[in-house]
This record gives structure tokens, C-alpha cells and sequence, in this order.
């Protein structure tokens, strides 16, 4: 299927799918209005502050035009879109999409209109399941937890499942907190009774005669909701930043006189003298994936990194400017969106001063960021009052996010403070920084850079990708990381390879993540002055005047 859609849906412009991207915590589908949290979902392809917050299931968007319905059989029903005040006849939930007879005024919701309505399943043989789609809030006979919502019975056992619990996956294949695959059981083992067992996950204790997934190699225990919640952190650092950054800029509309406008107007394009790059025009292109695209000087365009936000430019976002001469290149957002400056209060990490934004001449000079602590060569703002720099990615933090170790409770963006990183391990007790810490576990408590590590990643020395394991992580030897060759600690995070059986501290393989390295300068051979750069090169090979890093 292509990368890109026209649905009706969204009629302004054309969608673009992300296949695992999370977008929010509170995401849902524009069409189902259920969440998109770690499914397929198609986004708006422009990063226009009226489209932020579309999503669409790709589910969702292959749904067909119309279909027949058992309880409305005399006519075929089309789907359309409907004003706010319209109900299911089916469920009597409000809808926005649906099913519609025009001609006998009847509505089913998208949910009513494919479920299963019967169910033989595993956990209850004895007896057919079946569904009450009217939702209604019960103890569930499977997970043991309240919830409101539809529900699977047996009239004759009195058994009552959420909806939800019997339609949960037998296996869950490659779970992100876990390195073998889950199955789901009925019960906790017999041999496994003698103690109390505990979720890996919350740490608070499985039910024996409950549903759970549960791992027999390793004796893993994780509750079903902690196995099926999704973390929200996961979402790309670059789409953090555009709905971070329109968030703020809406929010701060109007409160001073000098508050700088949303920029609506359409991208040039061509950019002269652009503030971060003047020496030379900015020309926009369209990324593309295709394996004979590249532009000028033979440089692969599916390689690119913004030199503002230093994350690689992708077809998710596919406009970007570049100034092939000096390898210089700007996500569009980051090259015409990003506010010049931020007033005070509008920065979460630095409330106190208003910020503006800079950019070194020089790439290879870089900063200290004051709430990662990192090294950046990208874009900055500035607080010229405490003379401190802080990355546009800390710059736009929210001040509130769910994060997948930490599954039960939100955490809650800090101010500066000593503190141990419960997720790394690192002790920041020497340098009080900005985290994350949840308000009612007192203890817990996660660094910024913790906090938004990818959950998998492709390492550029590697065939295969690397995943984000949390402990516990159970393996018969040592690990050695394959960057730095220490040992590495399997009691805390690190990512791993199971084809290869690689290693890798975090920090090893993501301490350049805020520094782009590889670009090309000018350098007078006539001039004895000294020149300071990075790179392997102990000569200047072929061309002496050109060095590239």
C-alpha cells in the first residue's frame, strides 16, 4: 500500500502513514475515535498548525463504502460523516462516522458494524461467549479490574469478560519490554504457586486465577493491561517537537503585544539568506526513499539529518530545504516554523526568562544544553539573562507524559534537582538537572535523555536493528558493550540485538544524538592559521581545500 492517501475523510490535504510511530497519549482516530497508540495510522502530510491532532487508524482508512448489517437487511448502508448530535441505533453511542440507511434513517457505529458477536475461546470452553455491545461498568471475571465498557457473557456460568480481555492477542510475538514472546494463560501455573508472584511490569501482584501473559523460560508474569497499554514516550523526538511547539505557540497567542504569529503562509521555495545559513540560497526538495534518488554530489537523500533539530528527515515529514555545497539541511517546520523567540513562561524547563532562538556559525563549536546536559551543534534557544543554551527538543518538553516503565502512574516534568535516575542508574546528585518523577511514587524518577530513548533503533554499523530491553533481562553469560567494550549492567537498560547478540550501553549508542558530524568547510591551504575540526582524516586526500567531516 502506498505511503501516501487521499481519504474523505481529510479532503485539504494528502495523508501520510506512520507504521509505529505513537503520537500522544491521549491520540485517537479521527474516523473510530478509538485510540492509534502503537497501530498504523496515517497523519496529516503537512505540519500546519489546523491539522495538527489528525490521525487515522489504516485500518480505518481501507474500511469499504457499504456494507449489509443483519439487523437492516433490505438496504445496503454507505459510510459518511455525521453532525456531532448523532447516536448508533445499535449501541446508542454517539458517533461522528458511521453506517447510514439515508432512506430509513438508520446509523450503526464502525465498532457495531464489524464486531464479533460470538465467541468460543480458550479460557471458558464450556461455553459459547456472548456480546453485550452496550457498554456498562463490571468487575471483569478475566482481569479482575473494573472497567466500563462492552462486555462477552455466559448466561449459564454468570461470566463476564471486557471486551477488550477477549479479543486480547493468545501471543503477544516481540513485546518491547521483554525478549521472548508472551502467551496468554488462564491461571498462574501450579509449580509457580508457592510464592506470590508479582507483574514484571507495575511490580504489584498477579492473581492466580486470573488471565495474564506470562513467559514460561524466564517465569514472567505481566498483568494483561500492563502487557497491552502503550507507552506514549516513543513517539519521534521530531513530531515531539512540532506538537509541542504548536502547542506552546497557540497557547501564548495574545498574552503580550509582542507575541510572534504562527507563521500560515506556504513555504518558499527557495529561502535566501536564511538566519541559520546566509551565505547561501536554501532550495526546497521532497524527500523520497527510492533507491535512485539522490541529489547533487551523489549524497543520499535517504540520509539526511536536519541541522536544526539534528533527527533524520523522513517521508513522515517529507519537506526540507538544503544547501548542497555545504551539505546543510532544515526540516521545512525547523527552517520557517520554529519561533524566534520564547517568552517567559512559555519554555516548561526555563519558565523564568524569555528565550531567543540561535545558531552557530560554526558547526563544529557546540553548546551545552542545560537540561540534557549534551552537546549540540543544532539549534538553540538562548537565555541571555542566565547565559545558559537549552536544545529546541528541551525546549518544547512536555510537562506531562506516560512512560512505559513506569506504566501505573503519570510522571511530571521537574524543576532542576539532585536526584538517581531509576531507569539508566545514573546519579545526578553532583548536577541538579531537570526530570521526570511520578507524584505519587515518591522514588521513582527519570532523567530527560532516559525518558525519550527510541525503543528501537537502526545502528549505522549494523545490519539489524537494535531494541530497548528493561530489566529483567535474562541471559546465561556476560554482555560487553560493542562500542566501548566495558561490561554492560543487565540489572539496567541497554539495547540489544538478538540476531547478532550485541550490546550496547545507552549512552554509547546515543551520546552523538544531539551532534551532527559530516559536513563539508572551506579552508584557505595559503592560510597558517589553525584549523580546528572533527573527523578520522589524518590528511586532506584528493582535494586540500575541501575537508569533509
Amino acid at each position: 500500500m502506498s505511503l501516501t492517501l487521499e481519504h474523505f475523510s481529510h479532503p485539504k490535504h494528502p495523508l501520510v502513514l506512520k507504521e509505529c510511530d505513537v503520537i500522544a497519549d491521549d491520540a485517537r482516530c479521527y474516523v473510530c475515535n478509538t485510540s492509534v497508540i502503537a497501530s498504523p495510522t496515517y497523519t496529516c502530510s503537512l505540519s500546519s498548525v489546523e491539522c495538527q491532532g489528525f490521525y487515522l487508524h489504516k485500518t480505518c482508512a481501507e474500511l469499504p463504502t457499504t456494507i449489509r448489517f443483519h439487523k437492516h437487511n433490505q438496504h445496503p448502508l454507505v459510510l459518511l460523516k455525521h453532525p456531532d448530535d448523532s447516536s448508533c441505533d445499535a449501541c446508542g453511542e454517539d458517533v461522528k462516522f458511521s453506517y447510514t440507511c439515508q432512506d430509513c434513517q438508520f446509523d450503526v457505529c464502525l465498532i457495531c458494524a464489524f464486531q464479533q458477536r460470538v465467541l468460543q475461546h480458550e479460557g471458558h470452553p464450556e461455553h459459547i461467549l456472548t456480546l453485550m455491545p452496550r457498554k456498562s461498568l463490571f468487575k471483569c471475571d478475566a482481569c479482575s479490574e473494573k472497567a466500563e465498557d462492552s462486555s462477552f457473557v455466559c448466561i449459564t456460568c454468570d461470566l463476564c469478560i471486557h471486551k477488550e480481555c477477549a479479543l486480547s492477542p493468545f501471543t503477544i510475538p516481540a513485546p518491547a519490554f521483554h525478549h521472548h514472546p508472551l502467551h496468554l494463560i488462564y491461571s498462574v501455573p501450579t509449580i509457580h504457586r508457592y510464592f506470590n508472584r508479582n507483574c514484571n511490569i507495575c511490580q504489584r501482584r498477579v492473581h492466580t486465577n486470573f488471565w495474564l501473559y506470562y513467559c514460561h523460560k524466564c517465569t514472567y508474569f505481566v498483568h494483561m493491561r500492563c502487557a497491552t497499554s502503550s507507552p506514549t514516550s516513543a513517539e519521534s523526538l521530531f513530531d515531539l517537537i512540532i506538537s509541542q511547539c504548536c502547542k506552546l505557540q497557540v497557547e501564548s497567542q495574545g498574552k503580550e503585544e509582542n507575541t510572534i504569529p504562527i507563521s500560515t503562509a506556504p513555504d518558499p521555495p527557495i529561502i535566501n539568506q536564511h538566519w541559520s545559513h546566509k551565505d547561501h540560497p536554501l532550495v526546497q526538495f521532497q524527500f523520497s526513499t527510492s533507491e535512485n534518488d539522490k541529489i547533487e554530489n551523489n549524497y543520499d537523500r535517504r540520509e539526511l539529518i536536519c541541522d536544526g533539530c539534528i533527527q533524520p528527515i523522513t517521508i513522515s515529514h517529507p519537506s526540507y530545504y538544503a544547501c548542497i555545497q555545504c551539505r546543510f539541511f532544515l526540516h521545512s517546520f525547523c527552517a520557517t516554523k520554529l519561533p524566534v523567540s520564547l517568552l517567559a513562561g512559555v519554555c516548561p524547563p526555563h519558565p523564568h526568562h524569555s528565550l531567543r532562538l540561535h545558531h552557530n556559525n560554526t558547526f563544529y563549536t557546540f553548546v551545552v544544553c542545560e537540561v540534557c546536559c549534551f552537546d549540540t551543534n543544532g539549534f538553540h534557544y538562548l537565555c541571555e539573562t542566565c547565559d545558559i543554551t537549552i536544545d529546541i527538543r528541551c525546549a518544547f518538553l512536555p510537562t506531562k507524559i506516560k512512560h512505559k516503565s513506569h506504566k501505573h502512574h503519570s510522571l511530571i516534568l521537574r524543576p532542576s534537582s539532585k536526584f538517581k535516575c531509576s531507569a539508566s542508574g545514573f546519579n545526578f546528585e553532583g548536577v541538579p538537572v531537570p526530570h521526570y518523577g511520578c507524584e505519587t511514587c515518591s522514588n521513582f524518577h527519570i532523567d530527560i535523555a532516559s525518558a525519550f530513548y527510541p525503543g528501537r533503533m537502526k545502528h549505522r554499523y549494523d545490519d539489524h536493528p537494535v531494541t530497548l530491553r528493561l530489566p529483567p533481562f535474562f541471559y546465561e553469560g556476560v554482555f560487553y558493550c560493542e562500542t566501548c567494550e566495558d561490561q554492560v549492567n543487565n540489572q539496567r537498560w541497554l539495547y540489544h540485538c538478538d540476531e547478532c547478540d550485541h550490546s550496547f550501553h545507552n549512552h554509547c549508542l546515543l551520546w552523538g544524538g544531539s551532534v551532527k558530524l559530516e559536513r563539508n568547510i572551506e579552508l584557505d591551504i595559503n592560510d597558517q592559521s589553525t584549523h580546528t575540526y572533527l573527523g578520522g582524516e589524518d590528511s586532506y586526500k584528493k582535494d586540500p581545500s575541501r575537508v569533509q567531516l
